[in-house]
C-alpha cells in the first residue's frame, strides 16, 4: 500500500467541516480510507497522524473487519463513529467515509 498516494474526497461542504470518502476492499479499507481522506482535508502527511487505536481507542483491524464484506450480509447497513483528533468519523457499510471538523459541530 502506498501511504504517499491521498485519497480523493468524492464531496465536500467546507462551510458545514463535512468531507465524504470512499473506501473499497481489498485495496483499501476503512482504516487505510480514513487516513488518505484526512491527509487530503487536512493538506498533512500521513505521518502526521498517530494510529487510530492511539488517539481514538479505535483498533484498525477490527473496523475493517466490521466491514469486510461477505457473501451473507446482503443488504447489511451498520455504521461506526468515533473521533479522530479535532474531526467525528463515521464509517458506513455501504462504502462510504463521512469526515466531520469538530469545530463545525454543533
Amino acid at each position: 500500500m502506498n501511504f504517499e498516494q491521498k485519497r480523493e474526497i468524492i464531496d465536500a461542504d467546507p462551510e458545514t467541516g463535512t468531507y465524504r470518502a470512499t473506501y473499497a476492499y481489498p485495496s483499501d479499507p476503512p482504516s487505510i480510507a480514513i487516513v488518505h481522506a484526512l491527509m487530503e482535508v487536512t493538506e498533512k502527511d500521513v505521518t502526521d497522524f498517530e494510529p487510530l487505536y492511539n488517539i481514538s481507542g479505535v483498533d484498525p483491524d477490527a473496523l475493517d473487519e466490521i466491514f469486510r464484506p461477505s457473501t451473507n450480509d446482503a443488504g447489511r447497513d451498520c455504521r461506526v463513529s468515533f473521533q479522530y483528533y479535532d474531526y467525528e468519523i463515521i464509517v458506513r457499510s455501504h462504502g462510504r467515509i463521512v469526515i466531520q471538523s469538530g469545530d463545525q459541530q454543533d
